[in-house]
């Protein structure tokens, strides 16, 4: 759907339509109003986030699904620093070898500059995994976090541009389907609990260059 307008009795009246049944007349879903959809969806949010225990339940899941990845990362790691462990163990050697007089300067330098890439290679790999494993590590629902959130979102939806409005819903409704012109079925998508304070500082317009995720 995307935001049109029309006229009645030479009053603008702005409204919400299928792009299909506007550009190619290939859809039978009502026109909404849009001062109707946007007033019911916007209580649907506001609703949401004041439910401490809906979204606690949200955490919840969100943990849960995070949780089965935690495995997977944590075998990965695993493997990079046996790797690593071998690539420092074959650096020791050429040293000792080295030392030894067994093996020229020129040669041992040749192995070792290899081997020092690598490790430097596998090391990048190690930091990125485990950052990675702390994006899985979910802060607790903070009740004043939420109510702040409330209030910044009332804020925005009354006082905010109509650009920053559009992408605030944008960001919030994923998907609108019209039954008819009182029957509205709306899917959300709530901000991941561990990005809510970069939600707030977009919000509070702390960051206009933020863009906040789903």
């Amino acid at each position: 759907m995307f935001g049109g307008g029309g006229y009645k009795k030479g009053v603008h009246v702005p409204y919400y339509v299928c792009s299909k049944r506007f550009n190619d007349h290939d859809c039978e879903q009502d026109y909404v109003r849009a001062e109707l959809l946007e007033t019911a969806v916007t209580e649907d949010i506001k609703a949401m986030f004041r439910d401490e225990q809906f979204m606690a339940r949200i955490h919840a899941e969100a943990n849960k699904r995070l949780g089965t990845e935690k495995p997977i990362l944590e075998k990965e790691i695993g493997k990079v620093e046996a790797q690593a462990a071998k690539t420092q163990a074959a650096m020791d050697r050429y040293f000792e070898a080295f030392e030894a007089g067994t093996l020229t300067p020129e040669l041992c330098d040749e192995k070792v500059r290899d081997l020092r890439s690598r490790l430097e290679e596998l090391e990048g790999e190690k930091r990125d995994l485990e950052a990675r494993r702390e994006r899985l590590e979910l802060p607790a629902v903070d009740r004043g976090m939420l109510a702040s959130i409330v209030e910044n979102f009332e804020r925005v939806m009354a006082e905010g541009p109509a650009p920053q409005k559009k992408h605030l819903l944008h960001r919030l409704v994923k998907k609108v389907l019209v039954q008819d012109r009182r029957t509205v079925e709306v899917w959300y998508g709530l901000p991941n609990p561990q990005r809510f304070e970069d939600w707030n500082k977009w919000l509070r317009g702390e960051d206009s260059n933020l863009q906040p995720s789903g």
